[in-house]
């Protein structure tokens, strides 16, 4: 031992010693502290993994999309969401610099970590620790993804170690290109827009497969704050934002230097921006309606799941009628208020019972939302039909089941049923018309006539297979017969109805869609539209044929210019007969059913309620006003194309009709050989209602039977006989002993067979008279003179001298030939009569 080395001391020593044992101690107070926090992190982890386990990643691929509707054409008419706008796009669909663009500015690692960057979430760290709070996340776009999909958006420590954690799991499950599509099919692009195709559309109104650079890189610009970001919000900031991604691929080698530049170059051109809303909502609200219904899925879930719904709009057409609509002078205004009319419009396809244009009203006012629906009056506002019920209700069962023709006469005159006595819209009655007349200038009488003949059950029953609705209070009344419903009908039962008798009496259902497609592009549903025969065809075509008769010369001629084939009803509906109404000349409801075989075009026009400031004028009758908006919409589909004919069932016969005997002797005749080309018709008749008899009106009549002259109790001459023709006149002449020629006397007219007298008054007593009867025809003329039939025989009496005969002795009859030259009618002192019977 060193002699100068001190000797250390018992105290020394045991300091020493109790510092060695307080280090120990301390460390391995922290060891355990350190243990029991790693041990309490283990099992904390433990428990929220086991928890995390429990998301199930593969929900990601159920994302929520919009659906997507298309025209007739099957071109695209909009998308339809409910909080996401999103359309998904399959990653093959995008071309290389759209991905690129996105893996530049967010994850230039994406291919090459596990769900995690590691570089990143340290530098994020330091980051976050400089400016001591949570700033920067360094989330990959597979963290994106799950976070977007299954996690909230608040900046926590345990939100960042599930995002780790999921993203991680992610990757097991799926590739790369597989979580890059997600990504791109997930990212919120602002304006309540989700995934880059949606937001291509949004910004650029064109699809993500056809961006250029430059717009790609603008797009992938904004998810990083879309509100800062978006061209619509600042649009500065956002092409500085297109710069700094156009920089950063030309950095990793995406683009070079020249394509860089060329790119930031390119001058942008955006879409306009538009508040949410939906064209042709009318028709869009139908179609989400029938889809729904057809899905079995509630509305809200059908803007969810990416369905394409292939509609039967024609687009087009629908445009067109949109404009017709917002024209004021064809709606006519209250009188007394100035208010315009509301008005309903459907344009249905004939064949296939699609619905081509719908118009619910002059405007659609609803909520914000597409859930949310307007008033769309064609479809569910019934209102009285007037006289456009009169074919399917009336005449429509009068021709299939009871034997009516368009020749059957029916008698138009004022009549009194129980209670009800109906009158004619222009007040004035015409006597006997045919059916063809009767429907074609919708004269109300005789519709009330035939319903009561053929009766309102059978009617009813008939009009009920055309779709058409009756209340309990309509089932034992006659005003049905002229539209005086207790409810009414829309204007899409009217179109139905009239599309079965266009197509032959089959009947089918309306539609709004053809096909729908999930969103794989498998069909789900395919449209087959289902016919039933409801009306012969025969009948069909003959009330078709009477209806274009309205168009020709009745109610609806305001068509007729057209130049096309068409078959037309009007409606009209005069105010209620109440106390409201007194003193007031007005229209209650004005409608027009035009149509052919290949499209019905149906027009309603009047008020949601009617009252003393809203109601028609009186001139907006159904072939005023809609019939222009009709013969609108038929020029326009026509414009390019010839219009189809009716086709004539191979079991109606053509028959040539002599119009004179027709309406002479109120019965159908075929034309002769002798019928004057002007007065030769075509009529339409089934086998079982053809007439088979030649007219014989054109002939010279017959001379008349029965032909007696006697002598009454005053002993005055009495002429008696019997016609044999309606249309014959009979010129009766005498003879006296002190002339030769015959001289006129008298002429009888008569509208029925039934015998007649005549007294001749102007005789002398003492003297001998012979009388003959010359039938003639008014109608036909020869060598000036009307046509003369054969002469009677000639029948002579003597006037007794005195009153008082014994009797009336029977008159002589002779043999004498008179010469037709010489019984031509010559002027009388006498004035001829006409005798007429009274209907």
């Amino acid at each position: 031992m060193n002699q100068h080395e001190p000797i250390p001391s018992r105290m020394s020593r045991k300091r020493k010693k109790n510092r060695r044992s307080l280090y120990r101690s301390i460390a391995i107070g922290m060891l355990s502290f350190v243990t029991g926090g790693l041990m309490l992190t283990a099992v904390y982890l433990s428990i929220i993994i086991n928890k995390w386990r429990d998301v199930d990643l593969t929900q990601i691929e159920n994302i929520e999309q919009s659906s997507f509707i298309y025209d007739v054409n099957d071109n695209f008419i909009t998308s339809i969401y409910g909080v996401e706008n999103r359309i998904k796009v399959s990653l093959s669909e995008l071309p290389d610099h759209v991905k690129n663009a996105f893996i530049a500015v967010e994850d230039i690692r994406f291919y090459r970590h596990h769900g995690f960057d590691i570089k990143r979430l340290f530098g994020a760290l330091i980051q976050n620790i400089k400016q001591g709070r949570y700033a920067e996340g360094a989330s990959t776009i597979t963290q994106q993804v799950v976070r977007n999909a299954f996690l909230t958006q608040k900046k926590t420590i345990h939100r960042k170690l599930q995002e780790i954690y999921l993203a991680y799991r992610l990757e097991k499950l799926y590739s790369k290109d597989q979580i890059l599509q997600m990504y791109l099919n997930l990212i919120y692009f602002g304006k309540g827009t989700y995934g880059i195709e949606a937001a291509s559309r949004l910004y650029f109104g064109k699809s993500a497969k056809d961006l250029t650079v430059a717009e790609a890189a603008l797009l992938a610009g904004i998810p990083k704050s879309p509100s800062t970001y978006s061209p619509f919000n600042n649009m500065e900031e956002s092409l500085k934002r297109k710069d700094l991604v156009i920089d950063l691929m030309v950095k990793y080698g995406y683009l070079s230097r020249e394509e860089g530049e060329k790119a930031k170059a390119e001058k942008l051109i955006f879409a306009k921006p538009s508040p949410r809303s939906y064209p042709h909502r009318f028709f869009m609200d139908m179609v989400l309606e029938e889809a729904a219904d057809i899905l079995g899925v509630s509305e809200e879930a059908l803007l969810t799941q990416g369905y394409r719904i292939y509609t039967t709009l024609d687009r087009q057409l629908q445009k067109y009628v949109e404009e017709l609509y917002s024209k004021d002078e064809l709606f006519p205004r209250c009188p007394a208020s100035g208010i315009p009319c509301e008005s309903a419009l459907v344009v249905l396809d004939v064949p296939s019972g699609e619905i081509r244009a719908i118009i619910g009203g002059r405007e659609y006012l609803d909520g914000s939302t597409v859930i949310q629906k307007g008033l769309n009056r064609a479809i569910q506002m019934p209102k009285q039909p007037g006289s456009a019920i009169k074919p399917l209700l009336v005449y429509g069962p009068a021709i299939e089941y009871f034997g009516y023709t368009p020749v059957t006469f029916v008698l138009d005159a004022q009549a009194q049923f129980g209670n009800y006595k109906p009158s004619n819209f222009d007040g004035r009655y015409r006597g006997w018309v045919t059916v063809r007349e009767a429907l074609a200038d919708s004269i109300n009488v005789p519709a009330v006539r035939i319903l009561k003949d053929i009766g309102i059950q059978n009617g009813i029953s008939f009009a009920e297979k055309f779709g058409i609705p009756f209340a309990e209070q309509d089932r034992y009344s006659l005003p049905i017969a002229l539209g005086g419903f207790y409810k009414g009908v829309t204007p899409i039962q009217l179109a139905r109805a009239y599309a079965a008798l266009a197509d032959n009496g089959r009947y089918k259902d309306y539609t709004t869609i053809r096909r729908i497609e999930n969103s794989y592009g498998i069909t789900v549903y395919q449209s087959k539209p289902v016919k039933k025969q409801i009306m012969s065809e025969e009948g069909a075509f003959i009330l078709n044929d009477i209806l274009r008769s309205a168009v020709e010369n009745g109610t609806a001629t305001r068509l007729k210019d057209l130049n096309i084939p068409l078959a037309a009803k009007t409606g009209t509906v005069e105010l209620p007969d109440t106390a409201e109404f007194a003193g007031i000349d007005g229209v209650k409801d004005a409608w027009i059913v035009a149509y052919n075989p290949q499209y019905v075009v149906t027009v309603w026009m009047g008020y949601d309620n009617v009252d003393r400031q809203h109601y028609l004028p009186p001139d907006a009758v159904g072939g005023k006003y809609p019939a222009e908006v009709a013969k609108a919409i038929f020029r326009y589909i026509y414009q390019d194309e010839k219009a189809p004919a009716f086709k004539k069932p191979a079991n109606i016969i053509e028959v040539k009709l002599d119009a004179k005997a027709l309406k002479e002797q109120r019965k159908a005749f075929l034309a002769s050989p002798l019928t004057p080309p002007a007065y030769v018709i075509t009529e339409y008749f089934t086998p079982e209602t053809a007439p088979t008899q030649q007219s014989d009106y054109w002939m010279p009549p017959q001379a008349p039977s029965d032909f007696k002259v006697t002598l009454n109790d005053a002993g005055l001459p009495v002429i008696s006989f019997k016609p044999q023709d309606t249309f014959a006149a009979y010129n009766i002449y005498r003879l006296e002993e002190d002339r030769n020629t015959p001289l006129f006397i008298h002429q009888i007219k008569r509208e029925t067979l039934d015998k007649v007298e005549w007294t001749d008054t102007f005789v002398d007593r003492g003297k001998k008279y012979t009388y003959f009867i010359v039938p003639i025809h008014p109608e036909v003329e020869t060598d000036g003179q009307p046509l003369q039939g054969t002469p009677t025989a000639h029948l002579s009496v003597v006037v007794p001298l005195s009153a008082e005969s014994d009797g009336a002795p029977q008159a002589e009859s002779t043999s004498e030939n008179i010469d037709r030259a010489d019984v031509t009618p010559q002027q009388s002192r006498r004035k001829t009569v006409y005798l007429r019977l009274l209907d």
